[in-house]
């Protein structure tokens, strides 16, 4: 694997000080049913976050299932991405039932469009 297209532990955001931030300070663009708050942070590496609710996704296989794809999605394309901002992609409903990896890169790619954030 190359190395640039890893996901490492600094590039994740895990604590809730840090979302409540990006919720409070940060920018947000919305395509469907995801919506994407953008932060800039002091950072040289992007960090990135999931916030789907159990209210909003039933299942958890779902939820797990969106977070994977969206994941992936970033991992692939972060090479693509400006440094220095940290990402929450929110999921606000469920969508149908089969949900491919093509669909989220889509979405993905859109919403860092909007964000102005793709190189």
């Amino acid at each position: 694997m190359i190395p640039a297209e890893t996901f490492s532990k600094q590039e994740r955001l895990i604590k809730t000080k840090d979302f409540r931030k990006v919720y409070k300070d940060g920018r947000s663009y919305k395509a469907g049913f995801i919506i994407l708050r953008l932060l800039p942070n002091a950072a040289l590496v992007n960090r990135i976050g999931f916030s789907i609710s159990a209210k909003n996704v039933k299942k958890a296989s779902r939820r797990n299932r969106l977070k994977r794809l969206f994941r992936e999605t970033y991992r692939r394309n972060k090479k693509t991405i400006k440094k220095g901002f940290d990402i929450v992609f929110v999921v606000r409903r469920d969508s149908k039932e089969s949900f491919s990896y093509a669909e989220a890169e889509v979405i993905f790619l859109n919403l860092s469009k909007q964000a102005g954030i793709l190189l």
